[in-house]
């Protein structure tokens, strides 16, 4: 019974310890459970793309200091019109405009009027080459590539011509009035002086391109404004026509055979060159110097750099036509003007 009691007792304590061990202890408390917060992903900056560069001037030029132009004759004033712009598909309608000026038909020749749009087309009358009074009716259209516009038909009602032989009429008082010109070739000279073909793009005729002339009677060379802004770094050989004296063909790219002439006028050095509105200067020559025929209706302005003391011969001039378009002034031809024996 003693032993009974014992192992009773013994029973009891246990009993006793454990349940005071699990009420002071209690079941552990669970930890948090961790959350793990994903990293924030960076919003990616993408870089603003860069603006297409519109072919005009740069932000700053260096500037050349034009003399004062010496204003060639003058003309009755005329309404200036607008040069009309090559249209693709159908006749498009249009507003009546001018007057427009004949230019690029030789001296003697004339400027066929068709009955409709096309070489192809029966001719109904003429223009003569130094025409200056031609009148749009508006209607225009694209054959082949090239612009047509319907005229006034002197021998009455209306015809179609090549657009090409047109440009806007401006009087040479107005043009040699015109600070715009002064800018211009300001804008022309540094451009060339930079080779900036950017700058020269935006100053080429959008009509008819610009006319490079290496010798007064060579070949032109007619750059559009697409092709305006490589000529400083073109090597396609064109074929300037026979070099005075020698006779031969001068064949070679407009940076290496043309651009070095053109240079040494415009960095002529003090007093640098003369400038003349619709007058060609020159030091003397044995042959014709004047203005172009085929360009008798451009208005022109003469760079014209003397030959120093004891070299008077060394001279050379830039003629620069400028021809507008839809009122304002581009370059339309240069030809270069020096010695030859």
């Amino acid at each position: 019974m003693k032993r009974i009691l014992v192992f009773l007792a013994a029973g009891f304590a246990i009993q006793f310890l454990t349940g005071c061990s699990l009420s002071l202890l209690r079941a552990p408390k669970p930890l948090p459970t961790l959350i793990l917060l994903s990293s924030p992903t960076p919003v990616s900056s993408l870089p603003t793309p860069a603006a297409t560069p519109t072919p005009g001037l740069p932000p700053a030029t260096p500037t050349l200091n034009l003399p004062t132009a010496t204003p060639g004759p003058a003309a009755p004033t005329a309404t200036n019109g607008l040069l009309p712009t090559a249209n693709t598909g159908a006749i498009l309608p249009g507003s009546p405009s001018g007057p427009y000026a004949v230019i690029q038909v030789a001296s003697g020749d004339v400027l066929n009027i068709h009955s409709a749009p096309g070489a192809d087309s029966s001719v109904t009358g003429s223009f003569p080459a130094t025409l200056k009074s031609v009148m749009r009716t508006g209607p225009s259209a694209s054959i082949g590539g090239d612009s047509w516009v319907q005229v006034q038909n002197p021998g009455g009602g209306n015809g179609w011509v090549n657009a090409n032989y047109l440009t806007e009429f401006v009087a040479p008082a107005a043009f040699c009035a015109d600070a715009r010109v002064n800018t211009l070739l300001t804008n022309f000279g540094n451009a060339i002086k930079t080779s900036n073909g950017g700058t020269l793009f935006a100053l080429v005729s959008p009509a008819h391109g610009m006319a490079v002339r290496l010798w007064r009677n060579g070949n032109a060379i007619v750059f559009d404004q697409a092709h305006a802004q490589w000529i400083f770094s073109s090597t396609y050989e064109h074929n300037w026509g026979a070099a005075p004296g020698s006779g031969l063909d001068t064949v070679g790219a407009i940076h290496v055979v043309v651009l070095p002439k053109w240079l040494d006028v415009l960095n002529a050095p003090a007093p640098g060159y003369t400038l003349s509105c619709n007058v060609p200067e020159t030091g003397g020559a044995s042959y014709d110097t004047s203005w172009p025929a085929i360009y008798s209706n451009i208005n022109f302005y003469s760079l014209y750099k003397p030959g120093p003391a004891g070299n008077e011969l060394s001279w050379r001039a830039l003629l620069v036509g400028v021809e507008y378009v839809q009122a304002q002034p581009y370059i339309f031809s240069v030809t270069q003007l020096d010695w030859e024996p």
